[in-house]
């Protein structure tokens, strides 16, 4: 299966591909508002505009996270799904960061996933139960108060913590979600019976934006 990703946290952007037994990847830093060039970096994975009409199944960062990244990222994979009538896979960030540490750490049990807002008191988080190689949600992504997260982590010192929104973490553990690990969480995921369509892969922001259409104001 051909298999196209894309991953924004806000300041960092990654772009992944498999071609048959070939992953490439490619990381960018950028400002949290910047919209990074498509078709650059997808050109810098060896994927032009004549190859997406071979992929067979794309997939994206869903959140949460930054709502301008994510909004950025679905709207571009939506338009080029629906072009070429291929299923979208939305994913979760929070996911695709227990799933990173799952790959590495197949005896692990019990994933605590966290990710920071752009509010420093508010965390994105989700927990997630390890069971023949696939992750189990343990509880619905919710928005925490750093309070609630210390307390968490705090009483759950036996479980595994992953992510940038904890405080006592080493850096080796505070990794942010990327396109190839979201490759294979969607290689886990896929299934034949799924139509994947893309009008249904919507960004999930936990919280209201303070975006509105003109005519809504």
């Amino acid at each position: 299966m051909n298999i196209l990703a894309i991953d924004s946290t806000g300041n960092k952007t990654s772009v992944a591909s498999k071609i048959g037994d070939d992953l490439l990847s490619l990381g960018v830093s950028h400002n949290r508002k910047d919209r990074p060039d498509w078709q650059d970096l997808l050109e810098r994975i060896n994927v032009s505009s004549d190859d997406l009409q071979n992929i067979d199944l794309f997939t994206f960062g869903q959140g949460p996270g930054s709502y301008t990244s994510i909004r950025s990222v679905a709207t571009f994979l939506k338009a080029i799904a629906l072009i070429h009538q291929k299923p979208l896979m939305p994913l979760s960030n929070l996911e695709c960061i227990a799933y990173g540490h799952s790959l590495l750490y197949k005896n692990d049990s019990i994933i605590h996933s966290a990710i920071s807002s752009d509010i420093d008191s508010e965390i994105y988080y989700s927990s997630y139960e390890l069971k023949n190689s696939l992750l189990t949600p343990l509880n619905h992504e919710a928005i925490l108060a750093r309070d609630d997260l210390d307390s968490i982590f705090a009483s759950k010192r036996d479980d595994i913590f992953v992510g940038n929104g904890w405080t006592d973490l080493p850096d080796s553990k505070k990794k942010t979600s990327d396109a190839s690990t979201m490759i294979e969480l969607a290689m886990a995921r896929y299934s034949a019976s799924e139509e994947y369509n893309p009008n249904d892969a919507n960004p999930v922001y936990l919280k209201d934006t303070s975006y509105k259409k003109l005519n809504d104001q």
